[in-house]
């Protein structure tokens, strides 16, 4: 990485490299009874992630070093991000091409020797690229007419999507048959393993179920990825847990005393809304939260004793920071994380 210094106390630099983080395989789909598991076919790999990083940046001194202002640019060039969510029990694993770039001031200034304020301010910028998709478990039609979401069979683990004019045709003619029949054909609409033969040996078992109510469909050819639902458009949207905004800025005094030192300090941290799934829906919002943490250091130099007292999240406030959801056999349940609760500690060290 090149340096080069203008001043004694101005440093300018500037850097790039390629990352690469592998890929792999997506676990295999649960199958609590294959005799019903719908036919929901699942990417098996994902493709290695590379990235082309460019930085420049600026480091400076000021004030007969009582001060310090750095200022940091970057830009990521992703080819084939990967992004994981749960589908079908499992955690899979997606790839979209992506970049993201952002700018970081951090400043420190000492006004007195014993008194210090630093922080910085970071401003994100992310956005997939065009023509990137992915189907929403949250939304399988994507808005298509013309589409019913099914859940087909409690042990099916994932919903699917399905015509329509079929599934009200099989719900109004469910009282011609048993309800096994009725149940067999809204599965075999997902392709499930039930779409040849029958539970009844009074129907003709060389018929899928949908052709006793009257018509033929077949969701390996005509349902869109297999039953499984339209892709949602990604194109320009935010990557997950990417904030456009954070802040963070702390204060500290030093008081000296018969050879101790005493240092309270607080620092207060700020973070923009972001999502939590590529979607970027009002389901996927995350809202800005903040946090406040104080500290108390007592230690005596001449002999390395520290003692120190802490608060931490000092509001007791419980933002959810972070989230994901389940798969669409839990209801679609969403687990959430929060910021701990406030938390008091005490710790004493020494050094030899």
């Amino acid at each position: 990485m090149p340096n080069l210094a203008f001043t004694d106390s101005t440093l300018v630099y500037a850097s790039y490299s390629r990352g690469y983080k592998g890929g792999g395989t997506n676990p295999p789909r649960a199958e609590i009874n294959p005799d019903v598991i719908q036919y929901q076919p699942l990417e098996g790999t994902f493709e290695p992630e590379y990235v082309d990083a460019f930085e420049i940046g600026a480091k400076n001194t000021f004030a007969n070093g009582r001060g310090t202002l750095n200022l940091t640019g970057f830009w990521y060039e992703y080819e084939d991000y990967q992004v994981s969510q749960i589908v079908d029990r499992i955690s899979l694993n997606e790839n979209f091409d992506a970049r993201i770039w952002g700018l970081e001031l951090e400043a420190m200034f000492r006004p007195a020797p014993d008194f210090q304020v630093d922080g910085n301010i970071g401003y994100l910028n992310t956005r997939i690229a065009d023509g990137q998709g992915s189907i929403d478990v949250m939304n399988r039609t994507a808005g298509q007419d013309g589409w019913t979401l099914l859940r087909p069979w409690v042990q099916v683990p994932s919903n699917c999507i399905a015509p329509t004019e079929h599934v009200e045709t099989i719900l109004q003619m469910g009282a011609m048959f048993p309800a096994n029949i009725t149940s067999g054909a809204l599965t075999a609409l997902c392709g499930g393993a039930y779409r040849y033969g029958s539970f009844d040996p009074n129907f003709n078992t060389t018929l899928p179920f949908w052709q006793f109510y009257g018509f033929t469909y077949d969701p390996f050819t005509e349902a869109p990825n297999g039953g499984r639902g339209f892709e949602t458009d990604l194109s320009g949207n935010e990557l997950p847990n990417a904030p456009n905004w954070t802040v963070n800025i702390g204060a500290q005094y030093t008081f000296r005393f018969n050879g101790w030192e005493m240092t309270p300090r607080v620092d207060y941290f700020w973070q923009g809304e972001s999502y939590f799934r590529v979607y970027n829906t009002d389901y996927d919002r995350l809202e800005a939260w903040d946090n406040l943490n104080l500290t108390v250091t007592l230690a005596r130099p001449r002999d390395g004793l520290v003692i120190q007292g802490y608060v931490r999240n000092a509001l007791d406030d419980a933002p959810i920071v972070g989230a994901f959801t389940n798969s669409d056999d839990t209801g679609l349940s969403t687990n959430v994380f929060t910021l701990d609760p406030r938390i008091w500690g005490l710790s004493i060290r020494t050094s030899f």
